[in-house]
């Protein structure tokens, strides 16, 4: 089949859409298909090397064609534009490429059949106009697919949309755990958005020193005004190599985040065998508490300094977490989820 994969704005954002896109496109690939990735613009990327770079930035080992509507790197999000480009000039352009499917990631106005729109999360700061906008473009796609449980039903309460149910495709050969003798008194943090509540994990970390344990937090991504001492690191411009490397060697992940819908980080501490502790937020389906995993009910950084303490005290705890996550990860290899979509695809066609 000949199947094109949308990113309604940028297709160079460094987010877990754009990882799913390249993943799911390299999955597809393999099994046989003909895939093209469509995306309204890029930035920050020369045209030239925009393929090489998308290759390279998501550890893939086959290059997939990328087009554009805009020919020119774009500044800003301007949704009116970006709405009227995709109804007006992609939807002829994507008719003309005889594509069997669309596999369209942010929904947008598309003459094209059939499509399926894929839900990475609810948009917790959207008004309830957006929300009418966003379930009227919704009636005109054959099938939506949620990448959580959790999600699904979000999406059936805010929106009224139901949702297929397929996760997140992850590319698990690009991780090399390490065992639990070869790696550092760390534990990390990744994202720096408000709803990823770095200040908590710093708190947390901060707590643990004073109660004498020789413990860093090395947070990736960019801080802001959050202060940095206390065995707190910023590692900015990370290559995927390097923080996959960084995951591989930590103790733990901390994500007290106030939102998720199914976050790629967990899988990505999970592929590297390293326990995560995370809040409610993250789905139950995913992190199973004292299986592969520490879910804190809280916000409170005492609760995560005590969680974090736990795995530190206790090889034993820390040794079945990291086995569990190694085992439980691996029903989301990309070439499994690729079989997913084929399944419904064929149902469509």
């Amino acid at each position: 089949m000949k199947i094109a994969l949308i990113r309604r704005e940028y297709i160079t954002h460094l987010d877990g859409v754009n990882r799913f896109i390249a993943l799911l496109g390299e999955g597809l690939r393999k099994l046989g298909h003909e895939v093209e990735v469509f995306s309204w613009c890029y930035r920050d990327v020369e045209r030239e090397r925009l393929e090489e770079w998308f290759r390279e930035i998501h550890g893939l080992d086959t290059t997939i064609p990328i087009y554009t509507l805009r020919k020119k790197p774009c500044k800003g999000d301007p949704w009116i534009k970006i709405a009227l480009d995709w109804f007006l000039k992609g939807s002829k352009i994507l008719q003309s490429k005889d594509y069997d499917v669309l596999i369209v990631n942010g929904v947008i106005p598309l003459r094209f059949s059939p499509k399926i729109a894929v839900n990475h999360g609810i948009t917790i700061e959207a008004n309830r106009f957006i929300y009418h906008i966003i379930r009227m473009l919704y009636r005109h796609y054959d099938r939506v697919i949620c990448v959580s449980h959790k999600l699904r039903e979000e999406v059936k309460k805010v929106l009224g949309v139901s949702c297929n149910v397929i996760p997140l495709p992850m590319k698990l050969e690009l991780y090399s755990p390490r065992d639990l003798n070869e790696r550092e008194n760390v534990a990390i943090h990744i994202g720096t958005r408000p709803v990823k509540n770095p200040h908590i994990s710093i708190e947390a970390v901060k707590i643990l020193r004073k109660r004498g344990f020789n413990v860093r937090l090395i947070i990736v991504g960019a801080l802001g005004t959050h202060p940095t001492n206390n065995g707190v690191e910023i590692r900015r411009g990370l290559t995927e190599d390097e923080k996959n490397k960084l995951l591989c060697e930590a103790k733990a992940l901390i994500l007290p985040s106030r939102y998720e819908a199914l976050p790629y980080v967990v899988l990505e501490a999970m592929a590297c065998g390293t326990p995560v502790i995370v809040s409610n937020a993250v789905p139950d389906e995913v992190v199973i508490n004292g299986f592969n995993g520490i879910r804190v009910g809280s916000f409170n950084p005492e609760d995560y300094a005590n969680a974090l303490e736990s795995l530190l005290k206790n090889d034993e705890l820390w040794l079945r977490l990291s086995k569990n996550s190694l085992e439980f990860v691996k029903q989301f290899s990309h070439i499994e989820i690729a079989k997913k979509y084929i399944d419904l695809i064929r149902e469509l066609l």
